[in-house]
């Protein structure tokens, strides 16, 4: 019997999917068809900073008012076969982003009850799987989600973000199904610089990307949860690893990095409180690569919910390393948070954050060596208020 040209596509794509050909060989195909979907959301956010101005310092010369605003849709398709296999894929598209990189993730899944896996330009289990304390909103908050007033900030949580080179970078990831309240993850990046292929490298064609100065090859990414609902209460721990592979050298002191995280939320009602920390080897505050020179950063908060209000407050803590230096620098942020629920997928929130940062040695090459810090101290006061939608 001679085959139609979607039964052909089917039998292709079903032979180049990693393991998926044993579980799909055998299944029936889904007589609709694959249908798409859209989602997405925006954030917009408006704030005020007070901080150290004079020339030479941080906060000199930038605004101190300032206008944000963070969006995807997304492009959701899937089919569930008739084998209980769903097979789908997801499109984000970046919404108002200034560096030309509109797709933001593109990756193909094969969801069952063998768990999830997927295969394309993704964040990975660690990146997706790592812990935070409650107390921010979808804009503001102690660890800095997305929106931050000041100069300085501790928001070093994300292990994978700190330390790859590219932003959903290509790579397979799979993600356990759930038994007893425990599920794990695991990502296999082959190079961390890859995302688009448009560096001319045709990596896409040829399996083989190019290995550039400061690029880290097969790279591992690990996340595990565990989350439990008891008679009142609830607990929710977790803990991820990501370890880079070979490095090429950009220079002398080039070295394989590698990052830790675990926490702890405990809920009591509509309180949540919680703490979390994060160990980078061989990272620095800014997310360079240096040898020897490490960052820890721990954080903890709460917050209360009651009907649509949700209120929260927390702080963190980041100590890094001063390469070339036996000193250390440090950076606070404490704050309060706020959010209302208008409507289905509708929040206003708002944010009051302190934050202050020194660096550990008050001589100069230990100052200079730390681009962060134009100066040895450093205070920033934060007003913000914004609002978040989702579709």
């Amino acid at each position: 019997m001679k085959m139609g040209a979607k039964a052909v596509k089917r039998a292709l794509l079903g032979t180049t999917t990693l393991c998926a050909t044993s579980l799909l060989a055998t299944s029936a195909m889904a007589s609709d068809g694959v249908k798409l979907s859209l989602g997405g959301y925006i954030t917009n956010a408006f704030g005020v900073a007070f901080d150290d101005d004079n020339a030479g310092e941080n906060g000199d010369d930038i605004n101190t008012t300032g206008v944000g605003t963070d969006a995807e849709i997304y492009f959701l398709g899937s089919v569930t076969l008739d084998n209980g296999i769903t097979v789908g894929a997801r499109f984000d598209l970046e919404g108002g982003d200034e560096n030309n990189d509109q797709i933001d993730q593109a990756y193909a899944y094969f969801k069952g009850g063998f768990g999830d896996i997927r295969i394309g330009a993704q964040t990975g289990a660690a990146g997706n799987m790592y812990m935070l304390p409650p107390g921010s909103t979808a804009n503001f908050g102690p660890y800095s989600p997305n929106t931050t007033g000041a100069a300085l900030s501790p928001g070093v949580f994300d292990i994978e973000g700190m330390q790859a080179n590219q932003d959903k970078s290509q790579k397979l990831v799979y993600y356990s199904p759930t038994w007893s309240g425990f599920s794990f993850g695991v990502a296999f990046t082959p190079n961390d610089n890859e995302k688009d292929y448009n560096n001319g490298d045709n990596a896409d064609a040829q399996w083989r990307a190019n290995s550039d100065a400061g690029d880290a090859d097969s790279n591992i990414g690990l996340g595990a949860h565990y989350d439990y609902e008891g008679d009142g209460w609830g607990l929710s721990a977790g803990a991820a690893a990501y370890f880079e592979g070979d490095v090429q050298e950009a220079a002398p002191g080039t070295e394989e990095q590698s990052g830790y995280n675990a926490g702890v939320n405990l809920a009591f009602g509509g309180l949540t409180v919680g703490v979390a920390g994060t160990y980078l080897k061989n990272t620095t505050v800014t997310g360079a690569n240096s040898d020897g020179d490490d960052t820890w950063v721990i954080g903890t908060g709460l917050a209360y919910n009651i009907d649509a209000w949700t209120v929260g407050a927390g702080w963190a803590h980041v100590v890094g390393e001063v390469p070339g230096t036996d000193a250390k620098d440090h950076i606070d942020r404490a704050g309060f948070t706020g959010s209302y629920a208008m409507g289905p997928g509708i929040d206003l929130d708002a944010g009051v954050f302190y934050t202050w940062a020194n660096a550990g040695d008050e001589d100069a090459a230990a100052d200079d060596s730390f681009n962060s810090f134009n100066d040895h101290n450093y205070d920033a006061i934060e007003f913000s208020v914004g609002s978040s939608i989702k579709f």
